[in-house]
């Protein structure tokens, strides 16, 4: 090859496919890497609510009164805290106020934001889903009118409080800044945990409500 644009036409491309190879090798073992390193959804839960594994050595170092978790936590096993927790958004469809000493029942849909504390079980199942029983909650929220007596142009109000209920159902009551008055309302949530299981929270010691059987799978750090 007597021609110099050749022979470095033809080294170019050789320095190219060498570049290539080495760069897609990388790639192939960064994507190695980083599926070694990726956790099961249960197993990132627990790390983010504090849940040490035993292989790690540092559960030996808490006291067992500080301990929020069991040393050890298996699959399909009903556990229990002292309280859940989770963010919540409330919607309320109708609503009772107080005007010159009266009491009105007027149709409002308001949407908001809080936070509920509920008595419940939950399960950490095989296939990477908590299942969450609850049972009854209580909460604070903030929440806005959108609608009010089925006129969008009217302000239905601003509102703040807490809630009670049990099961789907939840009674609003606190202050509605608009009307500024007490005010009561009848509506349902969205607790955010049932969108993803890492907003529920348990708070306080967790236990086994029913001790786990023999052939329980134990919860690994994988």
């Amino acid at each position: 090859m007597d021609n110099p644009d050749l022979c470095f036409y033809i080294h170019e491309r050789k320095m190219l496919h060498r570049s290539s190879s080495i760069l897609f090798l990388l790639i192939l073992i960064s994507s190695f890497v980083n599926g070694q390193d990726e956790k099961s959804p249960i197993t990132k839960y627990l790390i983010k609510r504090g849940y040490e594994f035993p292989e790690s050595g540092r559960q030996k170092l808490i006291p067992d009164s500080l301990k929020q978790w069991p040393d050890t936590l298996f699959y399909n096993t009903l556990y229990k805290a002292k309280l859940l927790a989770s963010p919540t958004i409330p919607i309320s469809f109708s609503k009772i106020v107080s005007v010159n000493g009266e009491y009105e029942v007027t149709p409002t849909i308001s949407i908001g934001y809080g936070y509920t504390w509920f008595f419940g079980d939950f399960i950490f199942n095989e296939n990477d889903k908590i299942t969450v029983d609850p049972g009854f909650f209580f909460g604070a929220i903030a929440s806005v009118g959108v609608q009010n007596n089925f006129d969008l142009r009217k302000p239905a109000g601003f509102f703040t409080g807490g809630f009670i209920g049990f099961g789907p159902f939840s009674l609003f009551f606190g202050y509605d800044f608009i009307s500024q008055s007490a005010s009561i309302g009848l509506g349902g949530r969205i607790d955010l945990y049932t969108i993803s299981q890492n907003f529920l929270k348990p708070i306080g010691k967790v236990r086994e409500k029913q001790k786990h059987r023999k052939i329980a799978p134990i919860i690994e750090n994988e």
